[in-house]
């Protein structure tokens, strides 16, 4: 926030709720007080850019990673959907600046947005990610067998015919 020493009190609690208001979807970022003109303020905003520089362009392990999910899958598992469980089986990182981790599982179409939010949350903190985003992609496996027909040989013809008969004839 600029100008900040040209505002009184109450124009400074104004601009803090203004600010949480407008930019409560990014909780993770900074928010640096300074005055440009005087030039207080400046020192902590180049702190504040430095350490989300570096919070961008760290590089991670698959196994750190990895073990960051266990412990998170182990803390809060995601919540059943209609009987089911989404499992997450592992993840690795798939590029920096913004950090972004690529987590393979079953049932990720449906993970809700709230663990979404709790996965981010909590890399953020492990890894003490400050003042970027964090973005996961989400991908499940394909069933290599999804669209075949099942052929069935002519011995399991023969002996599905048997089967049916001899359920059709009780």
């Amino acid at each position: 926030i600029n100008k900040w020493d040209g505002l009184t009190e109450y124009q400074r609690e104004q601009a803090e709720t203004m600010l949480s208001l407008k930019l409560g979807f990014v909780p993770w970022a900074e928010s640096v007080r300074i005055s440009a003109k005087h030039g207080s303020g400046l020192r902590e905003l180049f702190r504040a850019v430095h350490r989300a520089h570096e919070s961008a362009n760290k590089t991670f392990t698959t196994s750190e990673v990895n073990k960051a999910l266990e412990v998170a899958y182990e803390t809060n598992p995601p919540p059943t959907i209609r009987g089911h469980v989404s499992k997450l089986r592992y993840v690795h990182p798939a590029g920096a600046n913004p950090p972004t981790f690529i987590v393979h599982g079953t049932r990720l179409k449906e993970l809700q947005e709230s663990y979404k939010r709790y996965l981010e949350n909590f890399f953020r903190k492990r890894f003490k990610l400050i003042g970027t985003p964090v973005s996961f992609i989400f991908r499940e496996g394909t069933n290599p067998y999804e669209g075949k027909k099942n052929v069935l040989t002519e011995r399991q013809v023969k002996a599905k015919r048997r089967l049916m008969k001899h359920v059709k004839g009780k």
